[in-house]
């Protein structure tokens, strides 16, 4: 399930939103404080409440129409299967009197993804027009319905020729959207206490969270390891997490939560709801993605509840680890618009009693900066971290930890990786090299609260030994090169390249193999943009590696194989080429792994 569009009629700031189309990932809801961000987000909530859009003219309840909101929602014919059995009940699908019953509703459960429009106002459930799944056109009163109902872990298929309206697809949805729909609002959640009871999926509101907890502790052991070390990564703060059975005669379940790895005496660990208002969330919206296959995670105001850096680290899982998820998250931070590689990015304004909502392109530079006139300025990354590596770019801000992390495991707890606002100022003459790089180190010192070491990781781009030699000697060590020109040349993966251009482009899927990608690498390195001494037709020379422009190569072939509906762009998808090649050849990143690895011992102490 995942929705792709939204429209809302009189409802708090919105007269009429228009159209606001989505997409998979992370789409992002930006705009100033008391625009409309999160109104547009409770709109979307399954207990819509009844609160009309008010203007000078009209302010009189009377006087107005209920609020209405239209979504269209994408769906597969498996999931309604699987809603159908977790009804326990009959349910009805309209048929045309031509139609084969049973057959009709067998094509129909192996029905790839396809959209259903629905409706709906302040108190009610989905309505939709008749027939709802849209596959033939009728009104209600005609044709026939498809009585299917579970039994035994199985349907039954029943004919209905009672010419009536029924069609309960609606309702299958409006339950589903009400159990696979996550809000997560900038507020303090009590949710660290719940009665004794065995869950194992998070309710909406996260008010079972310690019985989720409780069952993933006992029953899911590696799962729950798996939170605890996101958390230690999002929180350096957080040691540890455990539930109990509080003492005295209630029996409630309690989260706990230890400042230490270690967990020796109960009395050195802490509620969760005396901890700080966001552990309380994260662990709720960890909780949630962990627990179930896909799901809509609505996040208003992320970085009201998150330190600049645990955003980061958060935006980081949530796309690493956790991309088949749709989240709709709004967010007044820059920080988080450069970092998240949103899908889409809708800008919501307000004048006077009016909300509107503005699709960004997410490449018209002209929209970017009216977005960053309502926005501001914010810069605070390094706030509370003990060690802190500054890289190259964005790229690597978010490769660099997960490489590690999936080869060597968790980080060092307190370490960030972080990207300096512009590497060309240490490139520059030696009196700036100079002084930047006091800037960045007496940055990185000052703000955090115990920081431990700084280290610097830049890209060799086209310098010399003798230059970097130079370089590191006046940063004492601190600044390290990639040993290549720049971390795309250890992606320079035919198999890898294949699969993403058929991610992006699936009709190319049959004839963009792994050979058809050496030779397009081949042919394309020949000509003289990418040519140089060391190339010897030969993807895998070193020699060649070392100093070929993989970025623009990679793009060029991809563009090329794919009649140039495919290309490559170095900050959205060298994650999905890295990703590809730690699954299937981790031994090819070996190098890239040993540098990462030396990055972290450069700034852990012992």
């Amino acid at each position: 399930m995942r929705l792709i569009k939204a429209r809302i009629e009189g409802f708090q700031s919105f007269s009429d939103s228009g159209d606001i189309e989505l997409l998979e990932g992370i789409n992002l809801v930006i705009g100033q404080n008391n625009a409309g961000k999160s109104a547009l987000l409770r709109a979307l909530l399954p207990d819509l409440p009844d609160d009309r859009h008010r203007t000078p003219r009209k302010w009189q309840s009377h006087e107005l129409p209920t609020p209405k909101i239209y979504l269209t929602i994408e769906i597969s014919g498996a999931e309604v299967r699987d809603w159908v059995l977790r009804s326990g009940t009959q349910q009805y699908f309209p048929i045309a009197q031509e139609q084969n019953c049973n057959a009709f509703m067998h094509e129909f459960f192996k029905r790839p993804n396809f959209p259903i429009s629905v409706t709906r106002s302040a108190g009610q459930a989905f309505s939709a027009v008749y027939p709802s799944h849209q596959l033939f056109r009728a009104t209600p009163g005609q044709g026939a319905q498809a009585v299917v109902t579970p039994r035994n872990g199985d349907l039954t298929i029943q004919r209905n020729n009672s010419n009536g309206n029924h069609d309960t697809l609606p309702n299958l949805l409006f339950a589903a959207w009400k159990r696979d729909m996550f809000y997560f609002a900038a507020e303090r959640m009590a949710i660290g206490e719940a009665a004794p009871g065995h869950a194992d999926r998070l309710s909406p509101n996260a008010a079972n969270l310690p019985n989720v907890l409780h069952w993933l502790s006992g029953e899911r052991g590696d799962p729950f390891r798996k939170l605890v070390a996101h958390l230690r990564e999002i929180f350096p703060t957080v040691g540890n997490l455990s539930v109990r059975t509080m003492p005295g005669s209630s029996n409630n379940l309690e989260v706990r939560v230890w400042p230490t790895e270690a967990m020796e005496r109960v009395e050195l660990s802490f509620p969760l709801n005396a901890s700080g208002t966001g552990v309380a969330q994260v662990i709720a919206l960890l909780t949630a993605i962990m627990t179930i296959d896909k799901a809509i995670i609505i996040i208003d105001e992320i970085n009201s509840f998150l330190h600049p850096a645990a955003v980061k680290a958060l935006l980081r899982i949530l796309q690493t680890e956790y991309a088949q998820h749709q989240y709709i998250i709004t967010t007044h931070a820059p920080d988080v618009i450069s970092f998240s590689n949103p899908t889409t990015i809708h800008l919501v304004k307000r004048e006077g009693y009016e909300s509107r909502v503005e699709k960004l392109n997410l490449a018209d530079v002209g929209a970017f900066r009216d977005a960053a006139e309502h926005l501001g300025v914010s810069m605070a990354d390094v706030f509370a971290a003990e060690r802190v590596i500054w890289v190259e770019g964005q790229t690597e801000e978010l490769c660099f930890p997960y490489l590690y992390q999936q080869a060597k495991g968790p980080l060092p707890p307190g370490t960030i990786f972080t990207s300096v606002a512009a590497t060309g100022d240490f490139l520059a003459n030696r009196r700036n090299r100079k002084l930047v790089f006091e800037i960045y180190t007496r940055l990185s010192t000052a703000v955090a609260t115990l920081a431990v070491a700084v280290a610097f990781s830049f890209d060799s781009e086209k310098l010399d030994e003798t230059e970097k030699a130079d370089m590191q000697r006046e940063t004492k060590g601190a600044l390290h090169f990639l040993p290549k020109r720049h971390l795309e040349c250890y992606l320079i993966d035919p198999a890898a390249i294949a699969a993403f251009i058929a991610s992006k482009d699936p009709q190319s899927s049959p004839t963009v193999t792994p050979d058809a990608v050496v030779t397009a690498l081949k042919k394309t390195t020949a000509e003289c943009r990418f040519h140089n001494d060391d190339w010897k037709n030969d993807i895998t020379d070193e020699q060649w590696l070392a100093c070929v422009d993989a970025a623009n190569l990679i793009d060029t072939v991809c563009g090329r194989l794919s009649d140039q509906r495919v290309r490559f762009k170095k900050k959205a998808d060298s994650l999905f080429l890295l990703r590809h090649i730690l699954a299937n050849t981790p031994s090819h990143l070996s190098g890239l792994v040993d540098y990462v690895a030396r990055l972290v011992a450069a700034v852990t102490p012992g």
